[in-house]
């Protein structure tokens, strides 16, 4: 018989039977060896039960670990009857990793000593993927481009290296500070700014080109996106700004509306010029 689902009685038994339909479960020997499986923990790791009955738990375990202090203490606390709860790597029947939310469980004897280990898990290898792969995301934008955090209220929790070269201070300076720091002066008491927080606290992002002042009163043109950022209950906690630097660009645009308005005030001169000569 099934250990995991056959020891016990009454309220602990049906107890057992529900977590076995949920979760994936093995039982060790206090040494590592493998008692019993169920079928969900056979699945996620490929394996039939004859397959790693008698054998070592390390069979799991990835080869770089296996010989490793850390591992052998990790059955030695086990043994003293430490339990263990972390998310591991597992290596399948296939080679292929998968990522389990495990707690491995000393059971005492009526003496008070180890007599076998018992773990359950669920595979969360998916959850795992996403959560690098947003990582992956998040280290991108900040190597590219200018990140700030703040508070509902505009204060400045942190930014990346980017924003402070790209405004020219040091983190120190501007963290507790308020965003209106970045603004004109003539620009901070007007309706249409405190409109603009008050759309970001609702949840309405922001995206556009803004004019801001740096260190020293250096004017940079950004372009940016101001991004609530909801809890798990759906509520707006902060605003996070994603931003590039286009001061160079704006530059040149303006640069080419004063030639365009000084070639327009040409054409006007030379007009008016032919009109007099006309007449005359």
């Amino acid at each position: 018989m099934n250990p995991i689902l056959n020891f016990g009685s009454g309220d602990a038994r049906d107890t057992l039977d529900a977590l076995g339909r949920s979760l994936a479960i093995i039982e060790f020997k206090p040494d590592g060896t493998v008692l019993t499986a169920n079928s969900n923990f056979l699945n996620v790791l490929g394996y039939s039960l004859a397959e790693i009955e008698g054998k070592h738990h390390s069979m799991f375990v990835d080869p770089a670990e296996r010989n490793t202090s850390a591992y052998s203490e990790f059955w030695s606390n086990l043994r003293k009857g430490e339990f263990s709860a972390a998310a591991f790597k597992r290596i399948t029947k296939s080679g292929a990793e998968v990522w389990i939310q495990a707690t491995y469980n000393p059971i005492l004897d009526k003496s008070g000593k180890v007599y076998k280990v018992v773990k359950f898990a669920t595979d969360i290898t998916k959850q795992k993927v996403d959560a690098a792969y947003a990582q992956g995301q998040i280290a991108a934008i900040q190597k590219s481009q200018a990140v700030i955090e703040f508070e509902l209220d505009g204060t400045i929790i942190t930014a990346n290296e980017n924003f402070l070269t790209t405004l020219g201070y040091q983190l120190s300076e501007i963290v507790g500070k308020h965003h209106s720091m970045f603004v004109r002066e003539s620009d901070r008491g007007t309706g249409a700014y405190k409109r603009f927080w008050e759309e970001l606290r609702s949840g309405d992002y922001q995206s556009a080109e803004f004019l801001r002042i740096g260190k020293g009163g250096k004017e940079v043109w950004i372009q940016a996106t101001y991004n609530p950022v909801r809890d798990i209950n759906g509520n707006v906690y902060r605003v996070i700004k994603f931003a590039t630097d286009i001061t160079a660009e704006v530059k040149v645009r303006e640069a080419r509306a004063k030639q365009q308005d000084i070639a327009a005030d040409l054409d006007m001169i030379v007009v008016n010029t032919s009109q007099t000569a006309t007449q005359a």
